[in-house]
């Protein structure tokens, strides 16, 4: 990760692997202590051919990390907004501005052990890839200048699922993981429903759900982990519920 942005880096855990944190702090303001804006002319050509490409993206607002820091086992982080525009032409630089991306993965388990994943649809940036229903840091998650990130996970999984996270079990620990220049939040909740039953409510939101982000609903599993093609936010997931390859 670019030295820059973080303190004592050598003292992070290596990338993807998912470790226990007590506290996340992210602190959001309208500045720009970076000068993303000196990129915007880029950005705006960028978001011209993607949306030529896919006419279903919306330019919404996001919150890029500008500052992440690991102290004493809490994650604290600086973010401004950004549009969405922004997070399409940063992922296709191979020398990235000094932003992270960051967004929080709540990881939901049915009563006998699987993971309940989805397939983005066609529509989506993430056309094909699997991952547990999560989102960006947004401009709504932002509550009193600071990100509240259950309310993010509670959103993200019932506009993508249905499924609501008031009604599961939730581990109390949050667990932290980074991937170049990617720093993922996640927390484990445990439903009382077993797989075909979590399976099919996903699949009765998937009929009525106007907007269509989602293609498929999935169960994994250790038997078939090796099966599908995930974004990079699920290794660290996987080898936490089932253990690491090799």
């Amino acid at each position: 990760m670019p030295v820059s942005l973080l303190t004592a880096p050598q003292d992070w855990p290596p990338e993807n692997e998912a470790f226990p944190i007590r506290e996340i702090d992210i602190r959001v303001t309208e500045e720009d202590p970076v000068g993303l804006q000196r990129f915007d002319a880029e950005v705006a050509a960028n978001w011209e051919r993607e949306k030529a490409a896919n006419p279903h993206l919306f330019n919404g607002r996001l919150v890029a990390l500008n500052q992440v820091k690991l102290c004493d086992g809490a994650v604290r982080a600086k973010g401004q907004l950004v549009p969405y525009a922004y997070h399409l032409w940063w992922r296709r630089q191979a020398e990235k501005p000094p932003t992270f991306h960051s967004f929080g993965m709540p990881v939901i388990q049915s009563a006998d052990g699987a993971i309940i994943a989805i397939r983005m649809s066609s529509i989506t940036a993430n056309a094909g890839k699997v991952y547990c229903a999560s989102g960006s840091l947004e401009q709504d998650d932002i509550v009193d200048g600071r990100i509240d990130l259950d309310a993010n996970m509670a959103r993200e999984v019932a506009e993508e699922t249905g499924l609501d996270l008031t009604e599961m079990d939730a581990e109390p620990d949050y667990f932290c993981a980074w991937c170049g220049q990617i720093v993922m939040f996640y927390r484990f909740f445990r439903s009382p429903l077993e797989t075909a039953g979590l399976l099919e409510r996903v699949r009765e939101h998937m009929r009525v759900d106007s907007e269509g982000e989602i293609d498929a609903v999935l169960a994994i599993t250790s038997d078939n982990r090796d099966d599908f093609d995930y974004a990079h936010s699920m290794p660290p997931v996987l080898d936490r519920v089932f253990g690491r390859r090799g």
